[in-house]
């Protein structure tokens, strides 16, 4: 009865976890400038920043508004310190978006039919928190709460999957 039970609930978490899997939600679009087709995840509070990801059949780009009117001029030697679960591993990547006073802070990869290392990393580590230092070296912190880390997650997996389809 035991057996039975455990395989009842087996199959039922298979499910769920298909079911989590593909419900994969982007939104669908051309370029603005070239017309190339164009995916993006929209916008995603993360405590006081919010972020979407876009991709094209060449690069994927991580846009991050940081709402911290204290720290967001953010120039090129501004960076993101991702910090995974456990501590011991990091990523720290700098800024690629140019110089501004509005908070934005872009992460531009290179895509294609490969998925970069970073956004692997991305989607398949909880982040659980990311430090993003401004020109001036004043940093915003937050610290991500369980459901945010799966939605950075499920972010990341869903567009590094869907990308590979539209340089077909």
């Amino acid at each position: 009865m035991r057996n039975i039970l455990l395989g009842i609930l087996f199959v039922l978490a298979g499910n769920t976890l298909s079911a989590q899997q593909t419900d994969c939600k982007l939104i669908k679009g051309n370029d603005e400038f070239s017309n190339a087709p164009k995916l993006s995840t929209g916008f995603a509070n993360l405590q006081n920043v919010q972020l979407n990801i876009d991709a094209n059949g060449k690069e994927f780009d991580l846009f991050f508004i940081i709402n911290n009117p204290a720290a967001n001029c953010i120039g090129e030697e501004s960076e993101a310190l991702f910090v995974f679960e456990g501590g011991k591993q990091k990523m720290e990547i700098r800024n690629t978006g140019g110089d501004n006073c509005n908070g934005f802070f872009h992460i531009i990869m290179r895509g294609g039919q490969f998925t970069p290392a970073n956004l692997t990393k991305l989607a398949t580590k909880k982040v659980v928190t990311i430090s993003f230092s401004d020109r001036n070296d004043k940093k915003t912190i937050i610290s991500l709460r369980p459901e945010e880390q799966d939605l950075l997650m499920k972010m990341a997996d869903c567009i590094a999957k869907e990308a590979k389809t539209l340089g077909k």
